[in-house]
């Protein structure tokens, strides 16, 4: 299957982006890569690593409900829709990334927990 490159406009610059998942012992290893449309070798990248559920899939996947500590609200999030993606890229452009550079985000929900998500069910269950 081919790999789906999405587009988006934030402030007048066009990017792309891609998702990539990879299944590991009940676990779901997800890829975010975002660049600039015309320098698709400086990448922004984040990583997250999540349980799998092997009906429903990963949960940044399918879309769960979040709730957000510092609104007090639950939302669904969902790493599909164009409105997190964005937060993310804004994100990166807040924390080093210019477009003209490499970055890799090593741990996307510690991300998902300083954008003020409750993220402890997210975390994957260690084997003792």
């Amino acid at each position: 299957m081919k790999k789906k490159t999405r587009n988006m406009i934030i402030d007048e610059k066009e990017y792309v982006y891609v998702l990539n998942q990879k299944y590991n012992e009940k676990r779901s290893h997800i890829t975010l890569k975002v660049s600039l449309k015309d320098k698709k070798n400086l990448t922004l990248t984040f990583l997250f690593c999540t349980w799998d559920d092997p009906i429903t899939g990963s949960p940044l996947l399918i879309g769960v409900d979040l709730k957000n500590k510092k609104t007090n609200k639950v939302e669904t999030f969902n790493l599909h829709h164009p409105k997190t993606i964005k937060k993310f890229i804004l994100y990166g452009l807040r924390n080093g990334w210019t477009g003209e550079n490499i970055i890799e985000f090593q741990n996307g929900l510690e991300i998902l927990s300083e954008m003020g998500y409750d993220i402890a069910w997210l975390t994957p269950k260690t084997n003792h």
